[in-house]
């Protein structure tokens, strides 16, 4: 049962909100552009300030080293060495007593420790310090962060040269880094402050200023980019969205939905007939008639003249009165359109809707109706979806076919004619047949593969044959469109299987849409080196009496539709009788398909010849009651089964 929360509570609002979101993000990431904007030119401030302040700092402090060592050397050339340097100990004292200061030394030219700030502490050390001994040696100063590894690398150290009486001395004094911290604390005070001003400030500044207006051309180059411009319908990319939030909403929901895919009949003869403007015109009645629809419709322009709807909340019969009901809007609009139609599916994919729709529209165009639901054409068209396709290719790549082999039967001689082989996909790749994987191939490109593969499958595979016995080989119209002149890669692996041209039929469908004169050249071409040529599924198109006229076939094998019906049926015994008739004039074998009873059997027996009475005009037949398909065997030809001896005469 569906839940009770409705799909259309489920997309509409997040339909509808979606540009609202949009906007809302824009405005987010605008304010925090401006945030960070702000952050990054108070960080680098901060950074500049400290770096100047520490520099402030460091200048300050050496110059009251400056003034240090002018005092420490007035002293030292009044005080008595002999007596021990009173004088210079207790200015060193007085430094080491000062705020901030963590330590202050004398160090005398063979870098021993002679006065000290703390009484008695180091003096008599030697100090090998690098910057000490070039201050010795050279007379350098120093003044900077504290290079000490065992010291904390953020306080000031100073060192500078003395000179006293008995040579070069150095003063070292270091300062803590508090009191510069506490300048920097405040300083980053006052820009948090200055920041939060400008934010909120300058923020109502620039939307009073301009803010609206760009946030308005946000919103407005929103919806011009997820609107079509002359129908001013939701375009294509809003179609790749919504629709994708929709069928998510279905199935967790549990509600039916329906796509309607339409475009216009004759659309680009309308343009060149009329102008550009007369198409735009019609264009905007389509649209108007799109609008008109319910409002939890969602129409989209996904193309030139392709349109979309959404149904949320329709099941199939919902969508055939809503189609039916938008033909009759359309009609009295004076627009002639095509509609395909198709409803989600359990376990169905968002790219089977659209597949199934799209399908159902090329179908509909082809009929020349005004719309087809996809029920309809269901059991008659394969669609190539990402799934299918991913399994075609599977099948081509690893090579996951096998052949069954049926017997054809000489009706009058009840002697074996030959083998058709028959491709069967591997079970696992979900194709139901050789129907399906050809159509699957000729829709991405890869027929020719998918032939050379079953042929060379078909040929390994293959029992063994007797002497008078042929092997009949399916080929795919397709191919022999891209082979028309040279159907050489046929003719080798024929040989390397041991056979000879000559015991070969290439059997070709009538059904099919390609160039009948590139599949002439082929056959002929294949003629030429000897193999015989078969027609197939002869009675269900149009292309039979076109080839049998064009190719000189050596078998025309009529459909297992008109066989099977001809018995009851008086239309198919008709065009039985006009196929076999026309086949057996030009010289050809005729081959019943799809003999399942003995009923068809004896009514093939009855079929005479108009210029030679007792003649059958049906010499052939193949089908269930001759004798069922089986995989091949080395070694001997599998027994058809219980096979009834034809009646008639031969």
């Amino acid at each position: 049962m569906p839940r009770s929360r409705p799909l259309l509570d489920a997309v509409k609002p997040v339909v509808r909100s979606a540009g609202g979101r949009r906007r809302l993000r824009f405005g987010a990431r605008l304010l925090l552009a401006v945030v960070l904007t702000l952050t990054s030119i108070g960080v680098a401030g901060y950074e500049l300030m400290a770096g100047q302040m520490r520099q402030a700092q460091t200048d300050a402090y050496a110059r009251v080293q400056d003034a240090d060592v002018r005092s420490l050397e007035a002293v030292g050339r009044e005080d008595d060495p002999t007596a021990g340097r009173p004088a210079t100990d207790e200015l060193i004292a007085a430094i080491a007593r000062r705020d901030g200061v963590l330590e202050a030394r004398l160090i005398d030219p063979r870098s021993v420790v002679v006065a000290s700030g703390i009484t008695g502490f180091g003096i008599g050390w030697r100090d090998t310090d690098q910057r000490i001994d070039r201050t010795l040696r050279k007379g350098e100063s120093y003044a900077g962060p504290e290079a000490d590894p065992r010291r904390d690398g953020r306080d000031f150290e100073l060192i500078g040269p003395v000179h006293l009486p008995d040579g070069r001395y150095a003063l070292e004094v270091s300062y803590d880094h508090a009191v510069l911290d506490a300048d920097l604390r405040d300083v980053r005070q006052v820009l948090l402050l200055v920041g939060l001003l400008t934010l909120f400030g300058g923020t109502g500044v620039f939307y009073l200023v301009g803010g609206r207006v760009l946030l308005r051309s946000h919103r407005v180059a929103l919806e011009r980019a997820t609107r079509d411009g002359l129908t001013d319908l939701l375009n294509h990319r809003a179609f790749q969205s919504e629709f994708r939030r929709a069928v998510s909403a279905a199935r967790r929901f549990e509600e039916p939905l329906a796509l309607v895919v339409l475009d216009l009949d004759d659309f680009k003869f309308i343009n060149n007939k009329h102008g550009h403007p007369h198409g735009d015109a019609i264009l905007a009645r389509v649209a108007a008639v799109l609008r008109a629809g319910r409002p939890e419709d969602r129409a989209f322009r996904i193309g030139g003249d392709e349109f979309a709807v959404l149904l949320p909340r329709t099941d199939g019969a919902g969508a055939h009165t809503i189609v039916t009901r938008l033909d009759r809007a359309f009609t009295a609009a004076e627009v002639a359109v095509s509609m395909g139609v198709s409803e989600l599916r359990a376990g169905e994919s968002g790219e089977d809707l659209r597949a199934e729709a799209d399908a159902a529209l090329y179908e509909a165009k082809r009929r020349g109706v005004d719309m087809v639901h996809f029920d309809e054409i269901r059991d008659q068209v394969v669609l190539a979806t990402a799934d299918r396709t991913r399994q075609l290719r599977r099948l081509i790549d690893e090579a996951r076919v096998s052949f069954a082999y049926q017997p054809i039967w000489d009706l009058g001689s009840q002697r074996l004619l030959g083998l058709e082989a028959l491709m069967r996909p591997h079970p696992d790749d979900g194709l139901s047949g050789p129907t399906e994987a050809f159509d699957l191939a000729e829709k991405i490109g890869r027929v020719h593969e998918l032939d050379v593969l079953c042929v060379t499958r078909a040929l390994a595979d293959r029992p063994d044959l007797p002497a008078e016995a042929l092997l009949f080989l399916n080929l795919a119209p397709q191919s022999l469109d891209l082979d028309a002149g040279d159907g050489d890669w046929l003719l080798a692996l024929v040989r390397d299987a041991g056979l000879t041209p000559e015991r070969v039929v290439v059997e070709v469908t009538e059904r099919f849409t390609s160039r009948t004169e590139d599949v002439v050249a082929c056959l002929r071409h294949l003629r030429a080196q000897g193999f015989r040529i078969g027609l197939d599924d002869v009675g269900t198109g149009t292309s039979g009496l076109e080839l049998l006229q064009q190719v000189q076939a050596d078998y025309v094998k009529i459909d297992r539709g008109i066989v099977r019906s001809a018995t009851t049926e008086r239309d198919a015994r008709a065009v039985l009788l006009a196929m076999a008739t026309y086949a057996h004039q030009t010289g050809a074998y005729v081959i019943a398909a799809g003999v399942e009873s003995d009923e068809t059997l004896d009514f093939l027996a009855t079929l005479e010849g108009h210029h030679r009475p007792g003649e059958r005009l049906v010499r052939g037949g193949q089908g269930f009651v001759l004798g069922r398909e089986s995989a091949g065997e080395r070694g001997g030809l599998v027994a058809p089964g219980a096979r009834r001896a034809p009646t008639g005469s031969p």
